[in-house]
């Protein structure tokens, strides 16, 4: 459990006893399953046509590979989060939707 807190931003201790609660509901296989090794798709970021919203707590774990992964895509807009880790960043939409809705109003329908 440290490890996989402290790979997402995580601190058990500051978290509250409810949030850990929930946290502690989640299907413990399929979070391992998402922490295993798989082959990087790294390459393909570059060839990634369309434009990409990327959105990620500041205090998150997977910062500084979001961080990355944002540079190598040729039309991606990536917005920074201060003060939240990864969980955290789920539960503020009051501060993720003023980014993600204008990036969806000024996609064509396809």
């Amino acid at each position: 459990m440290e490890t996989f807190f402290r790979r997402q931003g995580l601190d058990g201790e500051t978290m509250g006893p409810a949030k850990l609660e929930e946290f502690l509901n989640n299907d413990f296989r399929a979070l391992a399953a998402a922490q295993q090794d798989r082959p990087s798709l790294e390459e393909a970021l570059s060839r990634i046509t369309k434009p990409v919203l990327l959105y990620v707590g500041v205090d998150d774990g997977a910062f500084p590979e979001v961080t990355r992964c944002a540079a190598q895509i040729p039309d991606a807009k990536l917005v920074s989060l201060p003060g939240l880790n990864h969980p955290e960043t789920f539960y503020r939409a009051d501060l993720v939707l003023p980014h993600v809705l204008p990036f969806l109003r000024l996609q064509p329908i396809e």
